[in-house]
């Protein structure tokens, strides 16, 4: 054995995820966010698919979104949220597996708007809440367009 030792770094402690209950409070109390929202994200989309999304709901956006994070590559067929998805996507300005990831935020994010008041019970925010990189929850949203480039 050589007599030197290995040294290793300390790994920062990864901080605690959000929760749900107060990502939903947080949203519910500050209205900021769907401004920030619609300026960054839904402004740069096609209208068009944006209505057709919001009369389907978030699921669709949600399992869409849930898609793109679980592969590599993700072949998206036709519909609204798909054709949303696509246009989400040719905005984002990242490149390969994370442009992926970046777009199913991006799309959760849009869930979450236009949810609009059952955020009980939506899969978008659920999803949001879980995710790793988020510890703040008033950053949750605005982290999530900062890193799409939006």
């Amino acid at each position: 054995m050589s007599p030197h030792r290995l040294r290793s770094r300390a790994r920062r402690p990864r901080p605690d995820p959000v929760r749900v209950e107060e990502l939903v409070a947080f949203l519910r109390s500050d209205r900021g966010w769907r401004d920030e929202v619609a300026r960054r994200l839904v402004a740069k989309l096609d209208q068009r698919l944006v209505r057709s999304a919001r009369a389907g709901g978030c699921r669709p956006l949600a399992h869409v979104a849930e898609e793109l994070d679980s592969q590599a590559c993700v072949d998206l067929g036709p519909g609204a949220p798909y054709q949303l998805a696509k246009a989400v996507y040719g905005q984002v300005r990242l490149r390969g597996a994370a442009r992926l990831r970046q777009t199913a935020r991006s799309l959760r994010v849009l869930g979450v708007y236009l949810c609009g008041s059952d955020l009980a019970g939506c899969p978008c925010a659920e999803a949001l809440a879980r995710d790793p990189r988020q510890a703040r929850v008033d950053r949750v949203v605005t982290g999530a367009l900062d890193g799409a480039g939006f």
